[in-house]
């Protein structure tokens, strides 16, 4: 790798990682331009010639949360082959290519993955979004066993968990358990009052039981926030059920 691209590689991790810290303190505009200039420079590293693991994950998982999809899949089979990669890093870069294959419509796959990953051991986002894929495949299926039997596991790991939480909810709701869903959205906002999948389904919620003012409050929390996407809801919904709700 010549040096180059290990400059531009670093230079983007660091405009990266500032973009990381604008974003947790809410200052998303200026995030995001960090993120469009780290974009940039790591693929003027990738062009490079850069061989750097760390630097190409972490580009990965730029074009993720950017909806890049396409580019980030290729990048992430680029990166498997790259000499010196760890097992850890492996096991990162297939969890993070299991959410990219679940974003590019390949659920099924993205399962697969997630699972090969788990059989290392689970931590907190193979919890959370493993737990979330089996809801969503049980929603096809109308199968929610598997998707149970996984997020009862999550519960036990870390019954405080914001996206473990969200994803009971969801789960309940699916299985037209309407009270359970409501507690587990209310916890999940407790521990996570920006979370915008939880504000979403809460502000449904409210609005079915004609507490228009309250789902108002929560849509426009959520509104205020970046819709990721990584997140399970869009700005779009959130957009069309305000405006189902009027001014």
């Amino acid at each position: 790798m010549g040096f180059r691209a290990r400059m531009d590689g670093h230079r983007a991790y660091q405009q990266h990682v500032a973009g990381n810290r604008l974003y947790d303190g809410r200052r998303f505009q200026e995030a995001q331009e960090k993120f469009n200039r780290a974009l940039e420079l790591y693929q003027q590293a990738v062009d490079g010639g850069c061989t750097d693991v760390r630097v190409l994950m972490a580009y990965g998982v730029l074009l993720l949360k950017q909806r890049r999809f396409d580019q980030a899949h290729e990048l992430m089979l680029k990166t498997e082959k790259m000499p010196g990669i760890t097992s850890a890093e492996k096991k990162q870069l297939r969890i993070n290519y299991a959410v990219c294959e679940w974003k590019r419509g390949r659920l099924d796959r993205a399962i697969e993955l997630m699972e090969q990953a788990a059989q290392d051991g689970v931590n907190s986002m193979i919890y959370g979004s493993l737990g979330y894929m089996l809801i969503e495949k049980a929603r096809q299926t109308g199968d929610f066993s598997k998707a149970e039997a996984f997020n009862a596991q999550a519960y036990e790991y870390d019954d405080e968990d914001p996206v473990t939480l969200d994803n009971l909810g969801q789960l309940a709701l699916a299985q037209g358990k309407r009270e359970e869903a409501l507690d587990y959205f209310r916890r999940a906002i407790q521990q996570k009052p920006t979370q915008v999948d939880t504000l979403y389904f809460l502000a449904k919620l409210a609005h079915e039981d004609g507490e228009d003012e309250q789902a108002r409050s929560y849509l426009e929390t959520a509104l205020e926030n970046p819709f990721t996407a990584l997140c399970t809801t869009t700005r779009e919904q959130a957009q069309a059920l305000l405006e189902q709700l009027g001014r």
